[in-house]
């Protein structure tokens, strides 16, 4: 099932913020820091879990099992009991942690945005496309102020023109309707603001 991406989006920067924040906790070397990470990962497990995205699930449980080895005593490349610095194993840990859970939020938001983009690209050529044609113009792009009317509009440009109707299939691989209004708002939105 293909999902808003907007609203993905958005839910990545938030984890994006919070994932700052430990990572401030970090380097400040704060006493909170190991609970908030402990409950940072929680929820970015729960997240790939409740997405189905397994194998980002499991490299998230991997850094928490890595983590709970070393806070027992043990260390998990040596595969040997530690008997002294389990403190600065754990940092160590924590911030290799670290670094794997920023590129994995790396790789997830640019994923995302490159569908945004790519879908905002063929819809930008689109639009002028129809601009230069004179099937837009200027009075009817300021008319699409809305999403009712941006979808109306679509919906009628759909079943007038099979191109169209090609482009909106394309589309769709990657992003749902209400993805294809939104960023049609935007592209007017830059058109008429010019």
């Amino acid at each position: 099932m293909k999902e808003f991406i907007h609203n993905k989006v958005r839910v990545i920067d938030d984890l994006f913020v919070e994932f700052n924040r430990v990572q401030k906790l970090f380097t400040g070397k704060s006493f909170d820091f190991e609970h908030r990470f402990n409950t940072f990962l929680t929820k970015l497990s729960d997240y790939f879990e409740n997405r189905g995205e397994s194998s980002k699930e499991s490299e998230v449980l991997r850094i928490r099992n890595m983590l709970q080895t070393v806070k027992r005593g043990f260390d998990p490349s040596k595969m040997e009991k530690i008997s002294s610095g389990k403190g600065e194993l754990l940092w160590g840990f924590s911030y290799n942690g670290i670094e794997s859970l920023g590129l994995l939020l790396q790789e997830v938001y640019k994923r995302e945005i490159s569908k945004l983009e790519e879908g905002e690209e063929i819809l930008s050529n689109l639009i002028l496309n129809l601009y230069q044609q004179g099937v837009l113009t200027d009075a009817k792009l300021k008319d699409l102020d809305a999403i009712p009317k941006i979808e109306v509009f679509w919906n009628y440009l759909l079943t007038q023109n099979g191109s169209i109707s090609v482009i909106n299939k394309k589309l769709l691989t990657n992003l749902i309707p209400e993805d294809i209004f939104l960023l049609i708002e935007k592209i007017v939105y830059k058109i008429t603001t010019q």
